[in-house]
């Protein structure tokens, strides 16, 4: 079934039903049901998106057909981590406000999925959930008009926005991870005993197979990864007693046999964060550190942005306090902090002037004035593969995180 085939027909079952909601409307309220913790029958959800529906022929019924392909559409995307708005639902780069008069695309889509939201039972969630759930609630909301944009903009509205609309993802991926799959990371019994069968063997060439595996996992940055991942973890865990933990707690790293656990257990943290999990992967980070203060893997170094992205400002001061103040993840993050409390004054402006000193190359690549090559496995301080470094441990989707701190950076 064409795209435009689907998307005729569900106009057309929208103009028999009683609350006629556009295009852009159905579809956020579709991605919106991919949010929630539990799947909703048909019944359950068209009445709410619809109210009556007036079907009354087979060509009508071929509607239904085409609105559960786009349902089905949308949560494959969710599945499959696609989680962009549609292109329509765009943003005046020259006036934000012309982008949210009513039944526009884009206030349109938003209240779509606010409106499918409210079948959360938030009760039933944990802090962790709720504070996603929130997250996501704003920023939609701040795109459902004008008079709600301009109160969450405030200063610098044109840019907050932009801002705001780049980083809906983030707060999208989020949501779901939370609320759909932060409790389903488990193997099955089938897994688990075929892994054992494979691994548990310390047969010579059976470690090496857990090597190899060990190597592929953590090559692998994409979501698939985790499942191995899991099986690996869970492997080692069964060795690691509640007493293990107590008496080598601060040490991890320096064990031989539990380095291989730290560094899946920071690798799955990365792959989280990459795929917009970032209160998955903060958590994980915490823990490393907990386990090792020293932190010989630098997992400080993306915890810093995963806590800026999250708007954890005194969890991401107490991280910096002991932090040495020539890493240019530690400037750029004081400086994230510093105009996030102060705005574009002389404390923020003396650590943009620290990041110039450091290197020369950061304000131009994160502003787009400057380009990258393809990353080497070194750098030098001061370097542009320094900035790369620094990048890829999401240092531009921290500095997107904060509405304006991006035009501040390039302002002179």
């Amino acid at each position: 079934m064409s795209p435009t085939k689907i998307r005729n027909d569900v106009i057309k079952l929208s103009e028999l039903s009683a609350k006629k909601p556009n295009y852009y409307f159905i579809q956020g309220y579709l991605m919106g049901l991919g949010v929630l913790p539990q799947m909703l029958n048909p019944s359950e959800w068209q009445p709410d998106l619809f109210g009556d529906l007036n079907v009354q022929n087979a060509t009508e019924l071929k509607y239904l057909e085409s609105l559960m392909a786009l349902y089905n559409q949308c949560m494959e995307k969710v599945i499959q981590n696609e989680l962009k708005m549609p292109a329509k639902c765009s943003l005046s780069k020259q006036d934000y406000r012309d982008s949210l008069k009513p039944n526009m695309p884009l206030p349109s889509y938003c209240k779509g999925v606010l409106q499918a939201l409210k079948h959360i039972n938030k009760r039933m969630l944990d802090a962790e959930q709720k504070q996603t759930l929130n997250n996501l609630n704003s920023v939609l909301k701040a795109f459902s008009s004008e008079k709600a944009a301009a109160k969450e903009f405030g200063e610098f509205a044109q840019y907050n926005a932009q801002e705001y609309k780049r980083n809906y993802v983030y707060f999208m991926a989020d949501a779901i991870f939370e609320l759909r799959f932060s409790n389903d990371l488990t193997l099955s019994d089938e897994d688990e005993a075929e892994f054992n069968n494979l691994f548990l063997d310390e047969e010579p060439n059976e470690l090496d197979e857990l090597d190899e595996l060990l190597e592929l996992v953590l090559a692998d940055t994409e979501l698939k990864a985790l499942e191995p991942m899991q099986m690996l973890l869970e492997l080692m865990e069964g060795h690691i007693t509640k007493q293990f933990i107590k008496d080598n707690t601060g040490h991890f790293w320096g064990l031989q046999e539990t380095r291989p656990y730290m560094m899946l257990r920071a690798h799955r943290a990365k792959i989280h964060a990459l795929h917009g999990y970032t209160q998955k992967a903060q958590s994980e980070l915490e823990e490393l550190l907990k386990l090792n203060p020293n932190d010989n893997q630098g997992n400080r170094f993306l915890l810093m942005n995963c806590l800026i992205i999250n708007k954890e400002w005194d969890k991401l001061d107490s991280l910096l306090v002991n932090s040495d103040s020539e890493e240019l993840h530690a400037t750029a993050s004081r400086a994230l902090s510093a105009f996030v409390k102060h705005g574009d004054s002389k404390p923020a402006n003396d650590y943009k002037k620290m990041l110039q000193q450091q290197s020369k190359h950061f304000a131009k690549i994160l502003t787009g004035q400057e380009k990258l090559k393809e990353q080497p496995p070194y750098y030098s301080p001061g370097s542009k593969e320094e900035v790369g470094v620094y990048l890829d441990s999401l240092g531009k989707q921290a500095w997107i995180s904060v509405p304006a701190s991006l035009f501040w950076l390039r302002k002179k």
